[in-house]
This record gives C-alpha cells, structure tokens and sequence, in this order.
C-alpha cells in the first residue's frame, strides 16, 4: 500500500464521521498550522484522482471528513493551500471541472450518494480554499501564489471571461457613497449595506485593486466581488458552490481583491454613510454590461447599443436610484430599450411607495433582485437581493437571441412580473396589517402597480394580484367569503380563510373602489408619521379598532361596516362608534350601496352555486378546490341575513 494512504488511513482511524457537509464560513476563532494528516489526505486525493490509489467510498468520506475539519488551514498554511490548488487542478484537468463533469453536471445531492464521494471531497476543498485562502493578508502576502489560480468551474458559475489584456488599465467610476437614515416605519434589509455597481468585473485568476478616497477608508465600507451572496449550503441540491461572494474591507486608500470564480465588483455602503458622489478607480478587471438611470449618471440609447451590452462580463447591471438587478449578460445582448424598462421598474416602485406614504427615493433602491441557480430560501423569500428567480447556466448558449432570451419578467417589465414578485416585496415593506393579514394584505402593493402605473382595470389588477385569478373579481372574491360556514355563522374571517387567496386582501381594494387610492395611501403615511413620533403600531397585528378608526380617517368615512363584512369585527363597537363620531365621520352611502350588492349576488339554491364556482374553476381547470356539496337555499337566506344585520346595525336610517 502507498505510504501517504497508510499514513492517512491510521489518522483517520481517530473515528471522523462521514459527512458530505461543507466547511463552516469563515470565523475569527484561531487555527493550528498545517497538519500532517490534511496534507496526506490532499496527497492520497491527488493519487486517487491520478488512477494510482483506490480508497473505498468509506476511506473518501473520511478523507472529506478531515478536509471539513482542518478547513482553516488552506488559509493558514501556505503549503496545504499550495497543495489543495494543485488538486483542484489536477481533478478539473483528468476528470473535469464541478458541475461540468458527468458526475456533477446540473447539480448533485448534498446527502451522501454512493458514487460521488470524490467530487464531495473536491466540493470541500473548493469551498474551503475559497473561504479561507482569499483573505486581505493573503492577498498581501500570498499574491505570487494566488495570481493566475481559478476554478474551471467559474465557466458553468458565474460565467465564462477572459482576463485583461492589460492589467494596467484601469477604470474610473462614480458611485453614491451615501446611505443617509431611513424616514419612516423601518423596512426589511434597511440598515444592511447598499451594493453599488461599478460595472466592472473581476476574472478568475486576476488580482485586481480598488483605489478609493480617503473618505471611504476606515468607516466600514467594503468591496464585495461576486454578486450572488446568498449561502445556499442548506439547500438538499448543490448546483454551485454554497458561497461565491467575497467581501473586502476597505481599511486602506488601495485594496486588492481576487476572488478563484470571479465576479462582478461592487462597493458596499454602509447604513447612515454620508460620503456622497466619489469616484473609485479599479484596475485589473474586465468591463460588464451596466446600464444606468440614476440620478447622476444616466445611459444614454446609443451607449448601451454601442457598448455597454456588448462588454464581455458574464454578468449585467441594471441600477435606478429605485431599483436593481442582475441577470445573465446572455439575456440582454440585443436587449433595444433599457430606457423603458428601467421607467418602467421605476413606476412600480413608485406605485409601492405612495402606496405606503414613503418618499419616492429612499436611502437604496426599494427592490432589488438577481438570478441565482437555486431559489435562496425554501420557498419565495424578501431578501436584499431578492433571489426568487433560478436560471440554469447550461442552457445560456439556447438564450443568447431573440425572444427565448427575453422570457424573463426582469428584462421584460414589472407588469409582467408573477405576482410572487410584489407578494415578496410586500412582506419587505412591513406594511402594518389587521391579525390574520400576514400573507394576504401583502398582495396590495401589486394592485397598486398595474392600476395605477399600467393602466390595468381595477378589478383586473385584484384579479392578477394572485396566481390564476384571470376569473377573479370583488364580486367573486365576495362570493367565496359569503358561502362559508363563518360568514353564515356571523364569524370574523380567520388568518387561513385570507392567507394566499383574494377575499383576504379584498378589503383594500374595495376600498379604492370607492374611495381611490388616496385612502389607503393616507393611512399608510400616517402610521410613517405616528413612527417618526415614536408611535409603533405592530407590524403584523394592529390593533383593530385603532386601525380601522385611523383608516376610516384617512378615508374621510366610517368604513366599519365594509370592514365587518370582510370579517373585520370590531373590538369594542360601541366605543368604536363614539370615537369615529367625534372624529366627525359619518355612514357612507357608497358603502351601503356596496352591501346591497353583495346581498343581491348571494347564490340561493345549489345551481348558483355551482355557476359562481365554475367561474373560478371551469371543467378542465387544474384545481384542488371542490365544490360544496350541501349547498342550498337555507345558505344564501343565512348569508342575506348576515349582510342586513351589518345593515341594521350600521345605517338604523336607512341610506344616509
């Protein structure tokens, strides 16, 4: 037997369990130098790869075991790390770079499989090298040993580009080194860092450095290279590495940075910065595709034909002072109007901000969003970036022209975005909601954009707030509320008769009908208002007679009676009434004619019934929803009693 596997195997006998985990990200905790044992189990990896050593599946994951442990010391020791790039070179050279591999190519399970161990192993090591090896020291003084290192895999993730001709040249770039404090009720993700794009992009192997004014030095800035800076090491698949972003303090005027995938370059600025417009220099990087509509400095038509969508960054940015995003360079390069679609994004968020009384430009952009190759969370998450969107980099080459490389909503316009899109942002907003509101008033910002930015008809725009609700209306959304057993019952409507289904949110929207969009617009300002007062309302259960009181202000009305109907019942409604009559605010006609509208559609045998179903489900419809089967006229009298209860109560006189 080899010596270097004896050697290894008698370490290994110390009892390391198998794992197909990854290394933890980088820490602060100390670490030992190089250890005999890494070095042997990189050795034995290096004949294994080579044909010369055969270890058993069992042998392999303890080798991965090993390389787990003493992960630190690829950073540490400039041996082992010399070493663990000599592997990788050798495993991408004879068997194939990850994920480009036949073993490893569209992505592997993180639970150990029978046949992968090796590539598991090499997983590790690539992880590891690239959380540890690139540190600002090393970057000091390991530079000769890291120029020119890489990983192949960077041509599957994030892209394929060439290095610099000449890695002299250099490029200056303006950016917004301010991120003054927040008004108003805080959002999600608003103290983390604001990334600024510089339209640059580091090539795998290069070393490039960012100068910077003394402005920035010291005060906790940062240059992250590598725009995908969600950890995905939780996720069951492994389609790329779990982290790809490096990020670099800035504790001197020139940092250097160098990153073995590569990526695009960017400045973080920290919550509350006030450095205002600098300009950066950045040499040794190759340009991407950048296209620009903010404020102080705007692509003109003719730059980004000319080009800006034809720089060899795999990567493109797109930045408003509202809004941003980063999708596949493969998608946008006859992308004709980054004019529009950049107005057009702007709108929208334009649309959410007015909604909810905040000013049109905040500190950073109100949405941002990129591709990744795997959802970041479990399911659609808010997240800064929003990261909701997969791509599959092997089908790049299909996407390259035409229309196929259009498909995207991103690059296409927020009015063809899935309304998962705006769900998400909705939850970032942190609007304020009745109890039981959590995934249904969040569905209202969508509203908001396609009405009144795209001109959608009102009740089209409830419609498409959801998935399949081409059929949706207040009406139907009505119906299915009054043919339950609580709305028959009198009963308040309850969180998981409102959470992903448009009778939650309808409220809202029966409000503009009736009392435009100003009204909401005008209680979402004054919670902003009652904030910067030191006036908290929570987040995802405001108090309910308090709320609909402040909404009913804003609406110039008492809304309590179209609020009970959609099963918001008051508190205490006596004492609710005294204060909306000493607030001056009176019954409201429309409302009452709303009721009697509702009361007039109330299906009273089972066939109408079953025609307002069919609406929403026609045969054929790939749907689990079931009609009710005992449906009948003692429903709809139940139902029509309800609606002249709440109209008793509420207009004793009559129409006012």
């Amino acid at each position: 037997m080899n010596k270097k596997v004896l050697y290894l195997l008698v370490a290994l006998a110390t009892g390391f369990t198998t794992s197909v985990a990854v290394a933890e990200a980088p820490t602060a905790s100390a670490v030992k130098q190089s250890s005999p044992e890494l070095l042997a189990a990189l050795s034995s990896l290096q004949d294994q790869v080579r044909g010369e050593a055969q270890l058993t599946p069992a042998e392999l994951s303890k080798v991965t075991a090993l390389v787990l442990k003493d992960a630190r010391q690829l950073g540490t020791d400039a041996t082992t790390c010399a070493k663990a790039f000599e592997l990788v070179e050798l495993y991408e050279t004879r068997i194939g770079p990850l994920f480009m591999n036949a073993a490893t190519k569209g992505g592997f399970p993180r639970t150990a499989t029978s046949g992968l161990e090796l590539h598991y192993a090499l997983f590790a090591i690539q992880q590891a090298l690239l959380d540890f090896a690139y540190t600002p020291e090393n970057l000091e003084k390991r530079a000769a040993m890291l120029t020119g290192k890489s990983f192949k895999t960077a041509e599957y993730f994030p892209g394929k580009v060439t290095a610099p001709s000449d890695p002299s040249q250099g490029y200056d770039i303006q950016i917004n080194a301010s991120q003054p404090e927040a008004w108003g009720f805080p959002v999600a993700f608003q103290d983390v860092p604001a990334r600024r794009p510089t339209g640059c992009y580091l090539a795998p192997g290069s070393i490039s450095t960012v100068t910077v004014p003394p402005a920035l030095v010291g005060k906790g800035f940062t240059i992250r290279v590598g725009a995908q800076s969600w950890d995905l090491a939780k996720k069951p698949k492994i389609k790329r590495l779990d982290r790809v972003s490096l990020v670099f303090p800035i504790t001197r005027s020139v940092t250097p940075i160098a990153n073995p995938l590569g990526g695009g370059i960017y400045i973080e600025v920290p919550y509350k910065a006030s450095a205002g417009l600098v300009s950066v220099k950045i040499t040794n990087a190759v340009r991407s595709p950048f296209f620009s509509a903010r404020s102080f400095s705007k692509t003109s038509m003719a730059e980004w034909k000319s080009t800006e969508r034809l720089h060899p960054g795999p990567w493109a940015d797109f930045e408003s002072d509202k809004f941003m995003m980063q999708v596949p360079a493969a998608w946008i390069r006859d992308l004709e109007d980054p004019v529009t679609l950049m107005r057009d994004w702007d709108q929208s968020m334009d649309a959410v901000s007015e909604l909810l009384g905040l000013p049109l430009l905040r500190p950073k952009t109100v949405l941002y969003m990129q591709n990744d190759v795997l959802y970041r969370g479990t399911a659609n998450f808010p997240g800064y970036p929003m990261s909701n969107d997969p791509y599959n980099p092997d089908q790049l080459a299909m996407q390259k022209a035409g229309a196929s490389a259009r498909k995207n909503y991103m690059i296409r316009g927020p009015q063809f975005a899935p309304y998962t899109t705006f769900h998400e942002l909705g939850h970032a907003t942190s609007l304020t909601k009745f109890k039981g509101e959590t995934e249904s008033a969040v569905n209202v910002p969508f509203v908001a954009v396609l009405n009144r930015k795209f001109g959608v008809d009102l009740e089209q725009a409830f419609g498409r707030s959801l998935g399949n609700g081409e059929k949706m209306n207040l009406d139907q959304a009505a119906l299915t509320w009054m043919v339950t057993d609580h709305f028959q019952q009198g009963k308040p409507m309850v969180a998981a008769e409102m959470m992903y289904q448009h009778r939650g949110h309808a409220k809202y929207v029966d409000i503009v009908k009736l009392f435009g969009w100003e009204a909401l617009s005008a209680f979402w300002h004054s919670v902003q208002v009652d904030y910067s007062k030191g006036i908290e309302y929570p987040k995802n259960d405001d108090p309910t007679d308090s709320r609909i009181l402040r909404m009913s202000k804003a609406a110039k009305a008492d809304l309590t009676p179209l609020l009970y109907f959609w099963g918001i019942h008051p508190d205490k409604p006596e004492a609710l009434q005294a204060q909306l009559a000493q607030a001056g605010l009176k019954p409201s006609g429309a409302i009452y004619d709303r009721l009697r509208h509702y009361q007039s559609i109330i299906p009273m045998n089972h066939d109408a019934y079953l025609a307002h179903f069919q609406t929403l489900h026609p045969a054929g419809s790939q749907t689990k929803e079931k009609p009710l089967d005992d449906y009948q006229e003692r429903n709809g009298l139940m139902a029509r009693q309800v609606v002249q209860d709440i109209l008793s109560r509420y207009f004793p006189m009559g129409r006012p």
